[in-house]
This record gives structure tokens, C-alpha cells and sequence, in this order.
């Protein structure tokens, strides 16, 4: 009697388990992957019904939750991000976007092996790459905002996988990476995908400059700033960087040239007026410069204060 009492303990332990083990949860991938009861799946027909009832098609109803899920994701609200992207799923299993919804909140979450095998049903689903590509766009999106350095490059990274030629995303991964204080050399190195890419764009050469400056390339510095310069003549901190850059070699007129052209393109910034006064010190120019430093104090520049009762005592 013991025995069969015992018998029955534990297999009431067993079958509570795994009633646990079985409840569908609309915080994971798939509700669980767990089978659903026939009264679950009556629910989930009626909210199908429904759903065509408000937006015409499986497809409107699909990109209507997809769309919630990300604008979630976004605001950091990944339960009810995961929830949406559970809808979408239930909806039309065969869309790529839940799956790499999932692999991206999971990556979040810090379940990188369950993201992975997510993210390749996704891309095994999207015959065409497009919808991946516009879910690594949004992943990212949602990376940047919740301040996820690492899984925003990870996110242009995999974007530029499947399409090599978008310059947007190397730029991106080039910005986080000296953002991050990752390798300098990386950074410079999206930053010249980006460039052969899209050889029009100011700020990426700016950018690129910034880094070989920091690395004391100043030259390559120099004349990628110059570059940015070509592209944008009023690009004020192209000018600022490059004419720091020159006086870090001794090229005090050069740089005197750029600040003056930074002051002209904008009379009212102080600090501006500020560079320029050190290149004029440089150049012995003392009137010159006591005259910007006034300029700059009546401005209301406080480290021009400082500078004026330092150098025109007189």
C-alpha cells in the first residue's frame, strides 16, 4: 500500500511538471514551441477572423503586429514586443520577419544559441533577402536606442552580409566601432567600405580622418578632411578637425585659414574664435588674437577669459 501511494506521489509530481513544462507562453518564440489544446486553438482562430475583419489580409494583419512588435522593441518593452511577434507568427508562420524578431529579443535577453537557430529559420524563410534586410535595419534601430552598442554592429554587420553594397550600415558600423573605442584600425576600415561605396559623403571621410588623427596620422587625416572640405565648403567641423590637424605639424597659417573660415561661417561661437586666437599665438599675431579673444569674451566664452588675462595683459 506504501509502495503504489508512493508510486502515486511521484507520478503526480511528473505530470505536474510537465503540465508546467507544456503551458504555451506568449513571452517565447513560438508561445513555447509547445502544442496547443483544441480550446487554445479555437482562441487563436477567432483572433485570425478577427484580424482579417480589421485589416482586409493575412499580409496587412502580419505587417500591422510586426510593426507594433518592432515600435516595443524600440521603446524597450521587449515582453510585449515578443507578444506581437508571437501574433505575426500565429498569422502566417511562413514570414521570415517573427523569426528574426525573436532571434533579436533573445539576443537581447543574452540566449545567443536559441537567437542564432532563430535567425537562420528567418533567413532559410526569405528566399529573397529583402525582409531580412529590413529586419537587421530595424534590429539595429532598436539596438542604437536601447544604447546595445555591440548588438547594433552586430545587426549592421549581418545587414551588410546580406547586401554588400550598403554603405549606410559600414558607415554605422565604422561610427559604433570608434564610438565603442573598438579597434581604431576596424572603424577605419568600415569607413573605406563605405567610401568605395558612396564616394560623396562628407561625414565619412570626416569621420575617417578623425581616426588616422587620433592614431597621428595626420597627413592621411589632412587630406581626408580635405576631401570632406570639397564636398562641403561650410562643413564647420571638417575645417575645425583638419586645422587642428595642421597644428599638430606646425602649420599655423593652414590652420589659421581654416579657423578663419569656421569664424566667418559662424561669427558667434566663441570657441571657434577660440582656435583661432592659437593659431595666431603661434604665429606671434598678439593683437590679432587679444582683439578675437575680446570678440569671443563679449560673446560670453569663459576660456577666453582665461586666454585674454593670460596673454593681453597689456
Amino acid at each position: 500500500m506504501k509502495l503504489l501511494l508512493k508510486t502515486l506521489l511521484v507520478l503526480a509530481v511528473l505530470c505536474s511538471c510537465r503540465s508546467q513544462q507544456d503551458e504555451i507562453d506568449n513571452t517565447q518564440p513560438m508561445y513555447g514551441e509547445v502544442e496547443k489544446t483544441r480550446e487554445q486553438k479555437e482562441i487563436d482562430q477567432e483572433f485570425i477572423e478577427n484580424s482579417l475583419k480589421q485589416f482586409g489580409t493575412i499580409d496587412s494583419s502580419v505587417a500591422v503586429q510586426i510593426d507594433y512588435a518592432w515600435r516595443f522593441y524600440y521603446n524597450n518593452d521587449l515582453k510585449t514586443a515578443m507578444k506581437r511577434f508571437n501574433q505575426a507568427w500565429l498569422l502566417n508562420p511562413e514570414y521570415p520577419n517573427s523569426y528574426i524578431g525573436f532571434a533579436s529579443l533573445l539576443e537581447s535577453q543574452g540566449d545567443l544559441a536559441d537567437a542564432k537557430r532563430y535567425y537562420n529559420i528567418g533567413i532559410e524563410k526569405d528566399k529573397g533577402s529583402v525582409r531580412t534586410e529590413i529586419c537587421y535595419q530595424r534590429t539595429a534601430d532598436c539596438k542604437e536606442q536601447l544604447s546595445d552598442t555591440e548588438g547594433t554592429i552586430n545587426a549592421y554587420s549581418e545587414l551588410t552580409k546580406s547586401d554588400s553594397k550598403n554603405s549606410f550600415a559600414f558607415k554605422k558600423i565604422g561610427y559604433f566601432q570608434m564610438q565603442s573605442g573598438q579597434s581604431k584600425e576596424e572603424a577605419i576600415e568600415a569607413y573605406n567600405k563605405a567610401i568605395i561605396i558612396k564616394t560623396e559623403d562628407a561625414m565619412t571621410y570626416n569621420n575617417r580622418a578623425y581616426l588616422n588623427q587620433t592614431l597621428k596620422n595626420c597627413d592621411e587625416a589632412i587630406n581626408a578632411y580635405s576631401k570632406a572640405i570639397e564636398l562641403n565648403p561650410e562643413y564647420i567641423s571638417a575645417l575645425v578637425n583638419r586645422g587642428v590637424a595642421e597644428m599638430e605639424i606646425s602649420q599655423f597659417e593652414k590652420a589659421k585659414s581654416d579657423f578663419e573660415k569656421c569664424v566667418i561661417l559662424d561669427p558667434n561661437a566663441g570657441e571657434l574664435r577660440g582656435f583661432l586666437v592659437l593659431a595666431e599665438l603661434e604665429l606671434n599675431e598678439n593683437a590679432n588674437a587679444c582683439n578675437n579673444l575680446q570678440l569671443a569674451v563679449n560673446i560670453g566664452d569663459k576660456v577666453a577669459t582665461e586666454l585674454m588675462e593670460e596673454n593681453c595683459k597689456n
